[in-house]
């Protein structure tokens, strides 16, 4: 690159940057994993991985979660086995595929510097590229979205590493060539896309920028980078190809709207995707990340209009994809499905703070949106409350001789907090039931997030309220008195 972004002791700076993001990341991926129930998604998570053994966990997931391979599931089971299956526990798997995410950004943020500097215009400048890549680390470690990801037992922290991963590939398959830097392509993005279908969307933003790059490329005359583009194809089209046995899963997905599955995500308003990264980031970070990851994206334009494309690409067609789909078929517009664009966000934002004319300025800059980003953080790693337990244990007293508790909704929740010591004992009983009225259970748990309407439709036949925890009801059937019959 023209311009040095540091003088002397670049190594050491940036290996003490990239240490400071593995230290504070780790910390916040780990600290108080526990201190929160399950939520809702994460106890279909703990279903689809709990089986006996792996035939039933393929099973169960393809029940569950129809059209995805079980790749998390099957990786949260072995760990179970050994780990136990606490909450903090099966949230400890995520929580280090975070914390070595940490490096794969460190990676990353080196091969679009590389990249950018390939430009015959620029000269390698080793302290910028290992300083950009450092500074995208340490604001991965920290930044909301990445944390919160990790934190959670679901797959979404494993399919970022496996897009990390994949993004490496690409970038080294674009300036290296060679058959493992493609073969690498080919298998990572094959297994993001079966972790969860919504890596597809980072494909399809690579998808335009291959697109980009033929027309920028035969247009300029060079031939042979364009070239390697079609290699490049080819191993996305492979990708695709291994893919087919779960494309047919994708009917379960439609068939899912339909059945209302996603009634839950309100429609977005006209705003909805700048309003999504804001609430991502969090709402006093988000200003500092979009300033410098405006004035990082023209830098890297003049550095290199490619790797700015793509990055620009990466970081805008999800949303612009999940927000045609929310007026055309579903709303469907939720951070956790554009998890994967906020990593070019921080490594735009990087290239901007690394771009100010004084270390001291920069310096400034790190601080104060890194120090922004854990106050954000630290606001989620409040102790919670024990709603669902206390609320399962109170059930529990009132379960009757059969021991049947009813669960309205949140079925696996309810059978998660049942405990493991009782589980084999006690059948846990989906509401609304079918069959006689004598086989319903004689208590139920009631979610908060059942409508009103329906409360009142199950109140009728379980009109006794035996304890509420913060909007979880416990309801059961009145008991018949017994009659004293006189002595003849």
């Amino acid at each position: 690159m023209k311009r040095n972004f540091l003088s002397g002791g670049w190594r050491g700076r940036a290996g003490a940057v990239l240490l400071i993001a593995i230290v504070v990341g780790t910390t916040l991926r780990f600290f108080r994993l526990g201190a929160h129930e399950l939520s809702i998604d994460e106890s279909l998570s703990w279903a689809e991985s709990a089986g006996r053994s792996v035939s039933e966990v393929l099973r169960v997931q393809h029940q569950l979660d129809s059209g995805k391979f079980p790749i998390y599931e099957l990786a949260q089971h072995g760990w179970m086995r050994i780990f136990g299956e606490s909450e903090a526990a099966m949230r400890a798997l995520p929580a280090l595929i975070g914390s070595l995410s940490i490096v794969l950004m460190f990676v990353l943020g080196v091969e679009v510097m590389l990249a950018a500097g390939e430009s015959p215009e620029s000269s390698r400048d080793w302290s910028g590229i290992y300083m950009v890549a450092a500074v995208s680390a340490l604001l991965f470690a920290v930044g909301l979205p990445s944390v919160e990801i990790a934190r959670e037992a679901r797959m979404y922290s494993m399919m970022q590493a496996w897009i990390l991963a994949q993004v490496i590939f690409l970038m080294r398959a674009r300036r290296l060539g060679g058959l493992a830097n493609y073969a690498g392509l080919t298998i990572f993005s094959a297994i993001a896309v079966a972790t969860n279908f919504t890596a597809a969307l980072v494909i399809a933003a690579e998808v335009l920028w291959l697109i980009y790059l033929r027309r920028a490329h035969s247009h300029r005359g060079e031939e042979a980078r364009s070239a390697a583009g079609w290699q490049t194809w080819g191993a996305l089209a492979v990708a695709m190809l291994l893919l087919l046995p779960f494309f047919a899963g994708l009917r379960y997905g439609v068939e899912g709207v339909s059945r209302g599955d996603y009634d839950w995500i309100k429609p977005p308003g006209r705003w909805e995707p700048l309003a999504t990264f804001e609430n991502g980031l969090g709402s006093f970070p988000f200003p500092l990340f979009a300033l410098f990851a405006i004035i990082g994206g023209i830098r890297l334009w003049r550095l290199n209009r490619d790797e700015a494309v793509l990055l620009i690409l990466w970081s805008g067609v999800p949303a612009i994809v999940l927000f045609a789909g929310s007026y055309l078929v579903t709303p469907m517009l939720v951070t956790r499905y554009l998890i994967s664009s906020f990593i070019p966000i921080f490594i735009l934002t990087a290239i901007g703070i690394e771009s100010l004319p004084a270390q001291g300025y920069r310096a400034v800059a790190i601080v104060a949106i890194v120090s922004l980003s854990i106050l954000r953080v630290s606001s989620d790693l409040r102790p919670g409350d024990n709603r669902w337990r206390d609320a399962c244990a109170i059930a529990l007293t009132k379960a009757g001789p059969e021991r049947r508790v009813g669960a309205f909704h949140e079925y696996y929740i309810v059978s998660y907090y049942i405990p493991a010591a009782q589980r084999d004992s006690v059948q846990v009983v989906r509401i609304p039931f079918h069959g006689a009225e004598s086989e319903a259970p004689p208590v139920v748990v009631v979610s908060p997030t059942v409508a009103p309407a329906q409360v009142a439709e199950i109140r009728r036949e379980y009109p006794l309220v035996v304890a509420t925890f913060k909007n979880v009801l416990v309801l059961a059937r009145p008991v018949a008195a017994v009659q004293n019959v006189p002595a003849s």
